[in-house]
């Protein structure tokens, strides 16, 4: 009898058919790279969501978004043994009572920080998913939120993370910079966006100036990133106010992401795109048509070259008119 154990391939595969997912992709809450918050005075403002916590558990972060895809409905919580848990994630690939106590001390991590829950299901644990923006402060105390379906609404964006993540071993490719990069690339559901590379700006993602740098670096390098040109954006902390900075488009399989607004703008441009193609396919058009030969011309060419080829000893020229070239000294 075969002792075959399920592949990382396998397990994975398994677990994402399970959820029956139409489109094979599933959502991810803004609020998970950057959370948005009152300030001091009560002014709106940002800080980073829980995937700053999550860059140096990197095999957490593979269990959560796991949890994320299977996960749809009722009380959005999944049941399944920790071995099979543990070779998904890449933590322990045989089939023994030390990949529950591998993976136990993932769930743990992602339990403090608010982000899933877990209940004694018969012999085995339940993963109960929790809302992405996890821990929340209120008053005087600190808990989580129930997990509820996103509806794209003003302060509840979300974006979404294909199947192709793990199909096409990204999940494996990608080291921690790139892969945190690509989930803040994703959220921000432009066709055209900047990442911040300053100290600032990448604090306000919950990560390091380099891990931003490296990340894109990464993504770069797979060609999942693409730099498009610059753009001139609004920085007080330099002199004139204003910095250069790169712009990028996500490539496939993750440019999958617009907001409603990025689909109205793209629509307006569209017809002055298609009016500046016609209009270049127009003038190529007519400087073509100045260049034309007539056949008197095309035959004075030919002649020509039959001539100039003779005096070198060379063959002679196809004529237009369809006879095949001779050869040297035989008549055409």
């Amino acid at each position: 009898m075969s002792d075959r154990v399920m592949t990382r391939e396998e397990s994975i595969e398994y677990l994402l058919g399970r959820s029956q997912r139409k489109g094979d992709t599933f959502p991810i809450r803004r609020e998970f790279i950057q959370a948005r918050v009152e300030g001091r005075l009560g002014e709106p403002t940002t800080e980073p969501g829980p995937l700053s916590k999550l860059l140096r558990a990197p095999y957490a972060l593979e269990l959560l978004l796991l949890v994320y895809a299977v996960t749809t409905g009722g009380d959005f919580g999944v049941t399944e043994r920790s071995q099979l848990w543990a070779r998904a994630a890449g933590i322990y690939m045989l089939p023994d009572r030390n990949a529950s106590v591998a993976v136990s001390r993932q769930w743990q991590h992602l339990e403090k920080l608010g982000l899933i829950k877990r209940r004694q299901h018969g012999r085995f644990k339940r993963i109960v998913k929790l809302r992405e923006c996890g821990l929340v402060k209120e008053k005087l105390s600190v808990t989580y939120r129930a997990y509820s379906a996103p509806t794209g609404a003003k302060g509840d964006v979300y974006f979404r993370v294909p199947f192709a993540y793990w199909r096409e071993g990204w999940h494996q490719k990608l080291d921690m910079p790139g892969k945190a990069v690509l989930l803040a690339a994703m959220s921000r559901r432009r066709e055209t966006f900047t990442l911040p590379q300053d100290t600032r700006g990448a604090r306000a993602l919950g990560l390091g100036r380099h891990t931003v740098t490296r990340g894109i670096d990464e993504l770069l390098s797979h060609e999942l990133l693409v730099k498009t040109g610059t753009d001139e954006v609004v920085n007080v902390r330099t002199k004139r106010g204003y910095e250069w900075v790169n712009t990028y488009q996500l490539a496939k399989p993750f440019n999958i992401n617009l907001s409603n607004s990025e689909i109205e703008r793209l629509k307006a441009e569209r017809p002055e795109a298609e009016r500046l193609e016609a209009e270049r396919l127009e003038a190529k058009y007519q400087a073509l048509k100045e260049v034309e030969l007539t056949a008197e011309e095309i035959e004075l060419l030919v002649l020509g070259g039959n001539a100039r080829r003779k005096a070198r000893g060379g063959g002679r020229l196809r004529h237009p008119s369809g006879a095949g070239q001779a050869s040297p000294g035989q008549p055409g």
